[in-house]
């Protein structure tokens, strides 16, 4: 009996102390949030108030990526970096000897159908039988005018892609090909550009503030490489975007108003147009 009541009371007394720990107070570790410091995709901001800020480079008002129209192989590289060339000037020509006889079976082909045509209309008198047909006389002027139309196309394939031009005046600014190398269709082999006179374009405007954009706006272009701003205004918006970054962008083009000393195609600049106009 004494020993039940032993083993009662312990059985209480570990209950008791269970039950003081369950009511004991334990300190919860508090999780602070910093809003501030939230980690959130970054947006372009549109510019603030009458002004629109944007990078920008100096470029040629004029400057093309050059190239043929079909493969070939080079035979001569008539001009090197730095010359100057004129509207028209031959830059670069090509083997010739496939197109040249592809003009020659035109012309050939030319020949005989005129010779054909010739012998129908000789014989349009004939009292026998070898009097030709109107019919007959029609195809043969048919023919002739389809021979003549291929001679044109293979003199115009010749005259097209044997050479390669300078589509306007301008400076050599690379060339990429050498003689007796083989280039294929629009492979870029020379780059010219007026460095006469250059622009400004834009390499940042947001799409935020292109809406606010218009051609005729005035604007100024912090060149750094010469420490100075210069004027202008605003003579392109891009009709279409491009991505930088991750982020939409236009380019503005801004003619100076005059051509600083000392200005090189590539220099960065900071330019400002007056939205507020």
């Amino acid at each position: 009996m004494k020993r039940v009541v032993f083993v009662v009371v312990s059985l209480l007394a570990i209950l008791l102390s269970a039950c003081g720990q369950a009511n004991s107070t334990e300190a919860v570790p508090t999780v602070v949030i910093d809003a501030g410091n939230s980690s959130q995709p970054s947006n372009q901001q549109p510019s603030s108030g009458g002004s629109i800020s944007a990078s920008a480079i100096v470029v040629p008002m004029q400057d093309a990526n050059l190239s043929f129209t079909s493969i070939g192989r080079v035979t001569e590289v008539n001009v090197q970096v730095g010359d100057k060339v004129q509207a028209g000037d031959v830059l670069v020509q090509l083997d010739t000897s496939i197109l040249e006889a592809k003009v020659r079976e035109a012309e050939a082909n030319l020949t005989y159908a005129q010779i054909s045509l010739d012998y129908l209309v000789r014989n349009v008198g004939c009292k026998m039988n070898c009097a030709p047909s109107q019919q007959h006389i029609e195809v043969a002027e048919n023919d002739v005018a389809k021979a003549q139309a291929l001679v044109d196309s293979a003199k115009a394939v010749l005259a097209a892609q044997s050479n390669l031009t300078a589509p306007f005046a301008g400076t050599v600014i690379s060339v990429d090909i050498s003689p007796y190398e083989t280039v294929a269709p629009g492979q870029v082999v020379m780059v010219i550009g007026d460095l006469s006179k250059y622009q400004i374009e834009t390499t940042d405007l947001s799409e935020r503030d292109v809406p606010r954009v218009k051609v005729g706006q005035s604007a100024t272009a912090y060149i750094e490489a010469l420490d100075e701003e210069f004027s202008g205004k605003v003579v392109d918006v891009a009709r279409i975007s491009s991505e930088v970054g991750g982020d939409v962008v236009y380019k503005v083009t801004i003619e100076l108003d005059k051509q600083p000393a000392g200005l090189l195609w590539g220099m960065s600049a900071d330019v400002n147009i007056d939205a507020g106009e």
